[in-house]
């Protein structure tokens, strides 16, 4: 093997670094235990986390309209919780003009999220939905109204839940489930619900520690001017020139910007 680049030096490096703010994170966080401080300020779900194996992450193109915001932060949380992230793109039924669609679904999954198209009307992605979560203990979250309820009917007829109702007037979902419920499917298969969620916070993420979380980052970061660079307002930015360049795309930068923001 040759010697290394200062180039490549540089890159292995921010990788390296990056990696160990997450595991040292994720070691606190499970192997030692959250110190008492953190633990009594994290949301429920945070805590409900650490018994579950994946979390399927529910959204929808149409009534209520796709906010990409909500999935990031819940992709966050998987990442501190080291658990399995689904992003669940529902209600494709309603899309007239499926690019769109095509194009969040290839954003998530080039980032090496599995992530499923699905329609409880049409039956789109169904089968695959209901592959993934059997033999599982799993959360499904997301914005009151996209759909939960008609897909867990959908892949359990036998739970005849009752399904949200989308306002007309604020294009927002009408909440039917106010707590937490857990469904069996089969013996080996768990499904908890959890109320509609708007936000989710994390007070234990400090805001030079949050650019470690979107993975996209990583492959132009090495060649920022600063090593620091939190991809903001700095100057000779690899991270924001690759977002010009759609190599990042403008959703997901988007969505960076606000959660360094919240940590502020």
């Amino acid at each position: 093997m040759g010697r290394l680049s200062k180039r490549q030096k540089k890159k292995i490096h921010y990788y390296l670094r990056s990696k160990t703010d997450l595991k040292q994170k994720q070691d606190m966080l499970h192997r030692d235990g959250t110190p008492k401080f953190l633990e009594r300020h994290l949301p429920y779900v945070r805590k409900l986390a650490r018994n579950i194996d994946q979390l399927v992450i529910a959204a929808s193109f149409i009534s209520p309209p796709l906010k990409t915001g909500l999935i990031d932060r819940f992709l966050i949380l998987a990442e501190i919780e080291d658990i399995r992230p689904i992003v669940v793109l529902n209600k494709t039924d309603l899309l007239q003009d499926k690019t769109r669609a095509n194009e969040i679904f290839n954003m998530y999954e080039r980032l090496g999220y599995h992530t499923i198209l699905t329609s409880a009307k049409s039956g789109q992605g169904l089968n695959e939905l209901d592959r993934e979560l059997r033999g599982a203990r799993s959360a499904l979250t997301g914005h009151s109204g996209v759909g939960k309820s008609s897909l867990l009917n959908a892949v359990a007829p036998d739970l005849q839940l009752r399904v949200n109702e989308v306002s007309e007037t604020t294009r927002k979902g009408k909440h039917t489930t106010s707590r937490v419920k857990i469904y069996k499917l089969d013996e080996s298969t768990e499904v908890i619900d959890l109320p509609g969620i708007k936000i989710v916070d994390f007070i234990d993420v400090h805001r030079s520690e949050a650019r470690n979380y979107f993975p996209e980052f990583e492959e132009y970061a090495s060649d920022c001017k600063f090593a620091d660079c939190l991809h903001i307002s700095e100057p000779q930015c690899a991270v924001k020139k690759a977002v010009e360049e759609r190599l990042i795309h403008p959703l997901r930068y988007r969505s960076y910007l606000n959660f360094v923001e919240s940590l502020s």
